[in-house]
């Protein structure tokens, strides 16, 4: 068994919502959400088009649709209110979601998963307060959405891959379905500025790599690590995002999370093992 792929994945999910706070410093989530899903889908418009497999692209475009467009949206909404140290615990309790969500197709729910959800209930409480006592109400609250609306996406993963559907290709698709729906909210509504005067060209050097990192090499490792070690052991392993997010965050001296922010992220992820791994 070779955990390397999962954990790759673990740590380049940890990074990115870091780096992603500092970008919302410069763009809108509408401009930002637009610009990553617009780059990984061009990097992976050749490789997509080579794999030479449609199967299941109409469940990709709609999980795109839903769980990048929107789910991220929200969660791009949730790191500029309470920070990526915050909202990276508290979005990826999705991942207890769809283990909650199984009795809905006919699949058994464990009581572990019961244990797993008093412990996220518990870490949520801890996170949503600052260390001042002033609550986090909104930040949570769009990160707590953000969490539902990746649980629909991955059903509709499953859907896609259930197809025969090619992972680089679907990959392709979901970002694709998402550049093209921001693209036309945000030059509709007119909130999308792609050059606002506080970028510099480097920024979009970092955010095109940082971007890629996460929606195509992430993704990727994700599904070829599921293929090597099984789906509940790749979820373990990158279920530890949140908890380096939180690591990595105070390391690099971008954000201060409190001790009781470290706990609550302790709980959480503690809880995404036990769903997944009883």
């Amino acid at each position: 068994m070779d955990p390397t792929y999962a954990l790759t994945a673990a740590v380049i999910w940890a990074f990115s919502p870091i780096y992603y706070k500092t970008f919302l410093d410069k763009f809108n989530f509408l401009s930002l959400n637009l610009l990553r899903t617009s780059v990984a889908a061009t990097v992976l418009a050749l490789p997509a088009y080579f794999a030479g497999n449609a199967n299941g692209f109409t469940y990709a475009l709609l999980s795109g649709s839903i769980t990048l467009a929107v789910g991220d949206s929200l969660f791009l909404l949730s790191i500029s209110e309470m920070g990526a140290s915050i909202a990276t615990p508290v979005a990826y309790i999705y991942v207890l979601l769809v283990q909650l969500t199984a009795g809905a197709v006919g699949e058994s729910v464990p009581i572990a998963n019961g244990v797993a959800a008093l412990m996220v209930l518990a870490g949520i409480f801890l996170l949503s307060r600052k260390g001042d006592g002033k609550p986090r109400t909104k930040g949570v609250f769009l990160a707590l959405t953000a969490a539902v609306v990746w649980t629909v996406g991955q059903d509709l993963i499953r859907l896609a891959t259930s197809a025969g559907g090619n992972p680089v290709a679907i990959t392709f698709c979901r970002n694709f379905a998402a550049a093209i729906i921001l693209g036309v909210v945000g030059y509709g509504t007119n909130k999308v500025k792609l050059k606002p005067s506080s970028a510099k060209g480097k920024d979009y050097g970092v955010l095109a790599l940082v971007a890629v990192s996460d929606l195509a090499l992430g993704s990727f490792l994700f599904v070829f690590s599921i293929s090597i070690i099984g789906v509940a052991t790749t979820v373990i392993l990158t279920s530890l995002s949140p908890l380096l997010t939180q690591i990595f965050s105070r390391v690099m001296g971008k954000e201060f999370p409190s001790k009781i922010d470290f706990l609550g992220g302790l709980f959480i992820v503690s809880a995404l093992v036990i769903a997944v791994l009883f």
